[in-house]
């Protein structure tokens, strides 16, 4: 069964940390200037971090 889950396009991501407090289950974080998930697992998908994002770095994919 395949699943909604947030992927980040590294490209894009300007460090800006707007998307890790919209995240309410603590999934991303900011590590090395970047946005990173740290867990596929804990990603509910639904996008929450989506429109915090200014670069658009934030999409939804299938897991």
């Amino acid at each position: 069964m395949l699943r909604e889950i947030i992927e980040i396009d590294e490209a894009l991501c300007d460090g800006c940390g707007q998307c890790v407090p919209a995240c309410h289950e603590g999934a991303l974080q900011i590590i090395d200037q970047k946005a990173r998930l740290i867990s596929d697992l804990m990603c509910d998908g639904l996008g929450a971090c989506l429109g915090h994002c200014p670069t658009w770095s934030n999409d939804s994919g299938k897991a």
